[in-house]
């Protein structure tokens, strides 16, 4: 991770708007974590559906739309807002941060009605996760638990010692766990993963969520992390008064181990795909290595093997390689969006 934090540096010397949508490789990275989070809650959108919306001033399903720009303002906001402040050495956080991008995420929900909350706000009313193996914080402690919360991290941020990573991941689970809001906690949870990320000099990410098995094992990592949180926030329920400093004694056990290896395995994704030249700036015959058009068009090597054993994706043979044309990938990506 140190040597993803200095290629990040590099990066920023060379490009000042590294975290901007107007920097395509960028761009292309957080639009493949809309995408992918959307899908952890169920709206599946390909990249069509993104281009249309955020692109194209086009609509799709009304509820893709709403998630979509919802999740696109909210996180594009407090993404270059983390980086400037890591850029002055003044990244914190507030609780008004995390309200902040709530109200920005549930927009275009709260017009369409299919969020009657109030934005911005936490629930009033204790809610149970179905399908899930914890228990929320109840709703009479949401207060105190996330003054808590927010006072634990800037404790870590402060301290130049603590794996940064390790604060993202713990805090990360600790967070749905509380599971703050009436609904989009999974949403800004993620978002303010990468708030973190980004504040502490690293990059946003996208968590597989398009396919099953990458939901599954995202899903897995939280559940097998968060019984010590879920211990942390009984006690508190039974009035046990505990301080910033005290956390890490609550948390020092939790099994971290799953997530934080995701975590790490999705930034080492991104430092590449912000290292590499645009494809798309290639001459459309170009042949390109197979495991750079995986890299550039977020699809595994072996999907893609898959697509020209069927004779679904044209690509010639050299040696063990397979490569494949710009223009015949871009032709496969325009067949499936329509």
């Amino acid at each position: 991770m140190v040597q993803i934090k200095k290629e990040l540096d590099q990066l920023r010397k060379s490009n000042v708007q590294l975290i901007a949508v107007s920097n395509s490789e960028w761009y292309s990275l957080f639009k493949d974590e809309i995408r992918n989070s959307i899908a952890i809650e169920g709206i599946f959108a390909n990249r069509n559906d993104l281009l249309n919306v955020l692109e194209r001033n086009k609509r799709t399903d009304s509820e893709k739309t709403a998630a979509i720009l919802g999740y696109y303002e909210a996180a594009s906001s407090v993404y270059e807002y983390a980086n400037n402040l890591y850029k002055e050495g003044e990244f914190q956080i507030r609780l008004s941060d995390v309200k902040q991008i709530h109200t920005q995420l549930m927009r275009y929900e709260s017009q369409l009605g299919t969020f009657t909350g109030i934005r911005g706000d936490f629930r009033r009313e204790d809610v149970e996760v179905t399908e899930s193996g914890f228990t929320p914080v109840k709703a009479y402690y949401l207060n105190d638990v996330m003054q808590l919360f927010v006072r634990w991290i800037n404790q870590k941020l402060a301290n130049s010692e603590y794996d940064k990573i390790k604060l993202a991941t713990l805090s990360h689970i600790l967070f749905e766990t509380i599971h703050p809001f009436r609904d989009g906690n999974g949403r800004v949870g993620r978002i303010f993963l990468s708030f973190i990320l980004i504040g502490c000099g690293y990059i946003n990410i996208a968590i597989k969520g398009t396919t099953r098995d990458g939901r599954e094992k995202y899903y897995d990592a939280l559940e097998i992390g968060d019984d010590e949180c879920e211990d942390m926030l009984r006690a508190i329920e039974n009035g046990q008064k505990i301080t910033a400093s005290q956390v890490d004694a609550w948390l020092e056990n939790s099994n971290i181990e799953p997530l934080q290896k995701i975590i790490e395995g999705r930034l080492r994704d991104a430092i590449k795909r912000l290292q590499n030249v645009d494809i798309t700036q290639i001459q459309p015959d170009g042949l390109i290595p197979l495991r750079d058009v995986a890299r550039f068009y977020n699809y595994s090597q072996d999907y893609l093997r898959n697509l020209i054993n069927k004779g679904n994706l044209p690509a010639q043979r050299k040696g063990k390689l397979w490569y494949v044309k710009v223009r015949d990938m871009e032709t496969y990506l325009k067949s499936v969006s329509e």
